[in-house]
């Protein structure tokens, strides 16, 4: 009797404890190219708002109201640190979930799935909110609604999630019945765009107006570089943990 030898084609899985090391250090280099990138480029849309609230204090004769706590470079400062801190924690649950999906997610390498749920991540928890309760520059906004706002938040994030579920159970079941990548991505793609539609649509809108002294380009500017920042978070943890986890999974299977 024949031992049987271990088939050259079968993809090794990696432990939980090196997937999960891999992810966190995609996750700090994640955070730190966020952080760069909120330093050179949304900072320069913060800066044009800032200015707006000093002319807004500065004619109700409120000077003393507007001394800092901090300087304006611990402030920077604080924030890039604050970003590195943010992609870790965010690469920690990206870890667990990648953990228990893995198995399920489409793709032959630990790179296209990584790169496939960090899409997911960045649908749900970045596009769909800046679709439907875009970010607003500081100039913008009443401390009043901070509460319906979060609100309204909280339920564009919970119907991302259930979308994704739903999208996730269509397209195992397609896949199930045997129907082919491209009828399963058609189909996923459609039901993408009616359950996105209808979050955009039922779920209420900002309280919040834009007052007649902010001009549209500040908003936009600062709206467009905090997606931006958004996406080099998740561009960047996907790619990287994607690598990383990649070229442990080839080790591993040289190493057989």
């Amino acid at each position: 009797m024949t031992e049987a030898l271990p088939r050259p084609d079968v993809e090794q899985v990696p432990p939980f404890g090196q997937l999960f090391g891999r992810l966190v250090l995609a996750g700090v280099i994640a955070g730190a190219l966020a952080g760069a990138y909120s330093l050179l480029v949304t900072e320069r849309a913060i800066t044009p708002a800032l200015d707006l609230e000093d002319a807004r204090l500065a004619a109700q004769g409120g000077h003393d109201l507007g001394v800092e706590m901090f300087s304006r470079g611990t402030q920077l400062l604080g924030g890039f640190l604050g970003t590195l801190v943010a992609g870790v924690v965010l690469a920690v649950v990206f870890a667990a979930v990648y953990g228990v999906t893995r198995h399920r997610l489409p793709g032959r390498t630990d790179f296209s799935r990584v790169v496939l749920l960090a899409a997911i991540g960045f649908g749900i928890f970045a596009l769909l909110p800046a679709l439907k309760i875009p970010a607003n520059p500081p100039a913008v906004g009443d401390p009043a609604t901070i509460g319906t706002r979060t609100a309204i938040y909280g339920t564009v994030l919970l119907c991302g999630l259930i979308a994704a579920m739903l999208v996730a159970a269509l397209v195992s079941f397609l896949r199930s019945r045997g129907a082919g990548i491209a009828a399963t991505a058609a189909a996923a793609v459609v039901l993408t765009g009616v359950l996105v539609s209808l979050v955009i649509l039922l779920v209420p809108d900002s309280p919040d107006t834009i007052p007649l002294d902010v001009p549209a380009a500040v908003v936009w500017s600062f709206r467009l570089a905090s997606l931006g920042q958004l996406a080099v978070l998740w561009t960047a943890l996907g790619l990287a943990g994607g690598w990383l986890l990649d070229r442990l999974t080839r080790t591993a299977r040289a190493d057989r």
